[in-house]
């Protein structure tokens, strides 16, 4: 291929793309959007010995005198933002309670826990490692090296 053969077919393909039809553009105003109702799903039942999350119900909704009865009974199941808000509150308050339990019973240093146990453990089979492997050597029972070091120690004299 030269030189005019190119240049004659980029030529064309740009005839092609100036002649391509546009796509339609649509407009939509937010005067024509019709607002979606959220609404509260209707939850079973619980016997009362359950233990509930939350304590408080929907906050009761008081009904303006323009509003007709149909509509006061339907806007009852209706989420406002204030109800979403008061529940996000509770939830807050409930899962940081929760972190606060869980970060005292964790944080826990003295005590009967369960890491401290296993360190006392390892410490006591150190402690009876060293006392056999002392007996071993030098032939003295763990007993009487106990009664020795409580006389060298200054604390009793036990000969």
């Amino acid at each position: 291929m030269n030189t005019s053969q190119v240049l004659g077919a980029t030529r064309q393909r740009a005839s092609l793309l100036s002649h391509a039809p546009r796509r339609a553009s649509v407009v939509v105003r937010a005067s024509e959007l019709k607002k979606p109702e959220l609404k509260r799903p209707e939850a079973p039942k619980q016997p009362e010995e359950s233990k509930k999350l939350f304590q408080q119900d929907a906050p009761a909704t008081s009904t303006p005198a323009s509003v007709s009865a149909p509509e006061a009974s339907t806007s009852s199941k209706t989420v406002t933002v204030e109800y979403q808000r008061q529940r996000a509150k509770e939830m807050t308050k409930y899962f940081n309670d929760v972190k606060l339990e869980k970060l005292i019973v964790d944080s826990k240093v003295f005590g009967w826990t369960p890491a401290n146990e296993i360190n006392n453990g390892r410490w006591v089979m150190m402690g009876f490692a060293i006392g056999l492997l002392t007996e071993y050597a030098t032939g003295v029972d763990f007993i009487h090296q106990l009664a020795l070091m409580v006389s060298y120690l200054g604390i009793a004299d036990l000969d």
